[in-house]
C-alpha cells in the first residue's frame, strides 16, 4: 500500500513537472513567434501570440501545431495606395508545419477579423477624393439599418451644397470595395442641380477601391458597416508567420 501512494505521487509530481515545463515552453515560443512576426510583417509593436493545444512539447516534436493565435492592435494597410489602419486585427492559425530548423512556420488555413473605423475611412476617402479638386467632402458613420451613413457636401457650378446624411452601402467583390449611395434619398437640393448632383456622387464616391496590404496569404472574404467602422474578414491559406 505504501509503495502504491509512493508511486502515485511520484506520479503526481512528474506531471506537475511536466506540465510545468510545458507551460514554460509555451511562453517562451509565443515570445518568439511575437519577436518574427513583429519583424516579417513590419508592425511597429509586438503582437499578441497565443499558442494553443495541450501538450505543447508534443506538437514542437511532430513540427506541427494546431492553433496559433495572433492579435495585432493597429495594422497599416492601403485603400488605393492611401494608407489606412485596420484596427484590431485578430488572426486565427490552424495546421502550422514548421521548418526544419524552426525558423519558418507556414498555416494551412487562417481567419480573421479587423476594423477601420469610421474616423479613419473618413480621413482616408478625404485624401483620396480630394474635395477641392472634385467638388465632393464625404464622411462616414453607422446608420440604424445596419447600413453606412454617408454625410455629403458637394460643390456644383460655384455653388456650395450641404446635401447632408444619406442611407449607402459597401460592396465587396475581391479586394475591390464599393460605397454605393443611395441618390433617391437626396432631399433638399435644388431641382436646378440635382442631376450635377447625383452625377457627381456616383463618379466620385462610387468608385471601386482597391484594400492592400494585408498579411501575405489573407484576402477579404467581407466588409460589413458596424457600429464603430467597417468591419473586416479575412480568409487564406499557407500564411508565412516567421522567417
Amino acid at each position: 500500500m505504501r509503495a502504491l501512494r509512493i508511486s502515485l505521487i511520484v506520479l503526481v509530481v512528474l506531471g506537475v513537472l511536466f506540465t510545468a515545463a510545458d507551460r514554460l515552453s509555451v511562453s517562451w515560443a509565443e515570445n518568439e513567434v511575437a519577436s518574427r512576426a513583429q519583424t516579417s510583417l513590419g508592425l511597429s509593436e509586438t503582437p499578441d501570440v497565443s499558442i494553443k493545444g495541450f501538450p505543447f512539447l508534443t506538437q514542437i516534436a511532430g513540427k506541427n501545431l494546431s492553433r496559433v493565435d495572433v492579435g495585432v492592435s493597429s495594422y497599416p494597410a492601403q485603400v488605393d495606395g492611401t494608407a489606412v489602419t485596420v484596427e484590431q486585427l485578430d488572426i486565427e492559425l490552424r495546421d502550422l508545419r514548421l521548418g526544419s530548423n524552426f525558423s519558418t512556420a507556414t498555416a494551412r488555413h487562417a481567419d480573421g477579423t479587423g476594423l477601420i473605423t469610421y474616423e479613419e475611412l473618413s480621413r482616408a476617402y478625404g485624401e483620396l477624393l480630394g474635395s477641392e479638386s472634385t467638388g465632393l467632402g464625404v464622411s462616414f458613420g453607422p446608420a440604424e439599418d445596419g447600413r453606412l451613413l454617408i454625410t455629403l457636401q458637394a460643390s456644383v457650378m460655384g455653388q456650395r451644397i450641404n446635401v447632408g446624411d444619406v442611407p449607402g452601402d459597401i460592396t465587396l467583390e475581391g479586394d475591390r470595395v464599393r460605397v454605393e449611395v443611395d441618390t433617391e434619398a437626396l432631399t433638399g437640393i435644388p431641382d436646378s442641380v440635382l442631376p450635377q448632383v447625383e452625377t457627381l456622387i456616383q463618379e466620385q464616391a462610387g468608385v471601386e477601391r482597391t484594400i492592400s496590404g494585408l498579411p501575405d496569404g489573407l484576402a477579404l472574404s467581407s466588409v460589413t458597416p458596424g457600429p464603430e467602422g467597417l468591419e473586416l474578414t479575412v480568409t487564406g491559406s499557407d500564411l508565412s508567420l516567421v522567417g
